[in-house]
């Protein structure tokens, strides 16, 4: 029997509430065997890992759901780019139609469906970089590197767990409940909370109003990971940007918005507007990677007078809606910003090490 779809305007069924039960216990313990073998089985050499000639840098989590990885992404990808960097981004490209390996380059603008909306998201934003989409990150990394300059610097999106790809660099985005969180799928832990020591740095991200909350955990993880570089990290406003004209504005220029929302944590988005005093007049809540139809919006068409508002990366996917009026359609573009200055020289002077192949001094 199929499910009903959950309405359009209906409150989302995510994040997924966490099973309890023995049966889920046993599961979880059943599947942190299987991970911990898997780990092993590449910590001892048993499987095989390809390594390619120019630097990978891979962003990732140990968390099910949005941890800020893809605005971390574009954080290295605006940095990398500042130091004279070519950037190739591999993606899975989650949710895209089709299987088959892209590697395209940066004049190369398929739509959306066919490489996903993050990847089309970091495409918009960063013209120059190239695209490596597929489940065989390796393949297409061997790929790429014939055809890009000695310049070159690989991107690995959600890559922590995709470890047939050697990485110069791990960094791991962090949920401020990574330590009393549990395995799927009791919790949203992808791996044991030791797998961490993998990792040579680590994003600790919140919104501006949580800084707080994540000191206690910088300090225990601190204590936990004391070789891993960590870095508080803020979701800041940098703008409003009109879909069909590229209109940047500081203000919003919408009294009173429909604010449409389809990603893995909506409560940041929402946070944002309400710490800017925005007050949608109508929500829309929808799945991470949801592909918006026409008929979504049939009932919408007296709000449309209001104006739109949504995130990043759901302006990719409302794009291909036909009946949508692009011209009325804003996006809120967030970037991360490090909470305190020496921070960031810190982080940046890391980049430029492993850029120019030299081993970047570990702060403890």
């Amino acid at each position: 029997m199929k499910k009903k779809p959950v309405p359009f305007d209906s409150p989302l069924p995510f994040p997924r509430p966490v099973i309890e039960s023995r049966m889920a216990e046993a599961a979880g313990a059943f599947y942190e065997r299987i991970i911990r073998r898997r780990n092993q089985q590449f910590d001892l050499g048993r499987r095989q890992v390809v390594s390619v000639k120019r630097p990978v840098i891979s962003v990732g989590g140990i968390r099910a759901g949005g941890t800020g990885k893809t605005p971390a992404v574009m954080l290295l990808a605006e940095l990398l780019e500042s130091l004279g960097c070519t950037v190739a981004l591999l993606s899975r490209g989650y949710k895209r139609t089709g299987s088959s390996p892209l590697q395209l380059a940066p004049e190369q603008t398929p739509g959306w469906e066919l490489i996903g909306d993050e990847p089309a998201m970091l495409r918009a934003a960063f013209p120059r970089i190239w695209l490596g989409i597929g489940a065989d990150r390796a393949l297409n990394a061997r790929a790429l590197e014939e055809r890009m300059p000695d310049n070159s610097v690989f991107l690995l999106d959600d890559g922590f767990q995709h470890r047939y790809l050697h990485r110069d660099l791990d960094i791991v985005c962090i949920h401020e409940s990574v330590l009393t969180d549990r395995m799927l799928p009791q919790g949203y832990l992808r791996e044991p909370i030791d797998s961490l020591k993998r990792a040579q740095i680590l994003f600790l991200i919140c919104d501006e109003s949580r800084v707080d909350n994540m000191k206690p955990l910088f300090t225990r993880l601190s204590d936990r990971f004391p070789d891993a570089e960590k870095f508080i990290l803020v979701q800041k406003r940098a703008g409003w940007i009109n879909t069909q004209t590229g209109e940047a504005a500081d203000t919003l220029p919408l009294a009173h918005p429909v604010a449409i929302c389809g990603i893995a944590r909506p409560e940041r988005f929402f946070n944002l507007l309400e710490a800017t005093g925005i007050e949608p007049i109508k929500k829309i809540l929808r799945p991470d990677h949801y592909h918006y139809r026409d008929n979504d919006f049939y009932s919408l068409r007296e709000l449309y007078s209001q104006g739109l508002i949504t995130t990043e990366k759901d302006a990719m996917r409302l794009l291909s809606v036909a009946n949508l009026p692009k011209n009325m359609l804003w996006y809120l573009k967030v970037r991360l910003q490090f909470i305190e200055n020496d921070s960031s020289a810190r982080f940046h002077h890391y980049i430029k090490c492993l850029c120019k192949g030299r081993e970047a001094p570990v702060h403890k």
